[in-house]
């Protein structure tokens, strides 16, 4: 094979498990999808996907195609990184991932930032699923792990603590079991991270009528009424709607890191919103001592 054109195909298709998911990765009809494979298999006399139930299976002879074209794809991000290192001015792009959690304290520091530096477009996004910094869904992420991946290059710049809330409204019976309580809790997907399981050691099994995806509705979800849950003091103890109900649980706190793309090191304009960065969590963490 000798047309890279053909392993971006092979390698939409391997990652989205399905010819209208790859098209889509690809921005192109579903059908040039299926006529690209058919004919490199064709040219190949081999077989690359096995289709399954559960969608397109890579064969053996798919998976070496699909190793090189990640070989490839790596090569060519890289070098792209290692010519934006050659930037001087604050001009440009960057993709800034963070957690909803920390939205009102970066726009705030990102909204006098861009009025300093007009020619840089940044693109800031606010959700709680992981960005794949690797793949430039994110040029600099803040990730919110105990475990922050091996080829990225960061710090940790702070430590997000969770207590029990529940509503001003809510009484609570000192005698009561909080597991006897509704609590809106994190949807599965973040079963493991260390505020479900501390969650999971206080309540077990106990009623959940909602869970959530994001902060902002698990905050406003318990400020409302419908159960109680572990939030972050740092915001929480703020909202006069909300009032804690336990101490700091220290099984619950999890890490916060600042991470890029080691290709990135040196770019001007990564380095200047990194800092930025940086320094609105030593001031936060200076402001509560």
């Amino acid at each position: 094979m000798d047309n890279w054109d053909d392993a971006r195909f092979v390698l939409a298709l391997a990652r989205t498990g399905s010819i209208r998911g790859a098209a889509r990765s690809l921005a192109v009809n579903h059908a040039t999808v299926s006529r690209r494979i058919n004919t490199l298999e064709s040219r190949l006399s081999a077989r690359l996907f096995e289709q399954t139930p559960s969608g397109y299976v890579l064969t053996a002879s798919g998976k070496v195609i699909t190793a090189a074209a990640e070989g490839v794809e790596d090569l060519l991000k890289s070098s792209e990184r290692r010519i934006e290192g050659a930037d001087t001015e604050l001009s440009g792009e960057v993709h800034l991932h963070i957690p909803d959690f920390f939205d009102d304290w970066v726009c705030e520091a990102v909204a006098l930032f861009s009025q300093r530096h007009p020619k840089l477009n940044i693109h800031l996004t606010t959700v709680l699923a992981l960005a794949d910094i690797a793949h430039r869904e994110a040029d600099i992420a803040l990730r919110i792990t105990q475990t922050p991946p091996g080829n990225m290059v960061g710090r940790k710049v702070w430590q997000l603590q969770a207590a029990i809330y529940a509503s001003v409204d809510t009484v609570i019976d000192p005698g009561k079991d909080l597991a006897q309580y509704p609590w809106i809790r994190w949807s599965p997907v973040f079963k493991h991270s260390p505020v479900e399981v501390a969650a999971d050691s206080i309540c077990g099994n106990s009623n959940s009528p909602v869970r959530v995806s994001n902060y902002r509705s698990l905050s406003h979800l318990i400020r409302n009424g419908a159960g109680i849950g572990l939030l972050s003091p740092w915001f929480a103890d703020q909202d006069p709607q909300l009032k804690r109900i336990s101490p700091i649980i220290a099984a619950a706190t999890m890490d916060v890191w600042l991470l890029i793309h080691p290709d990135l090191r040196g770019v001007k304009r990564i380095n200047a919103i990194t800092d930025l960065l940086r320094e609105l969590f030593k001031a936060k963490v200076n402001d509560d001592l």
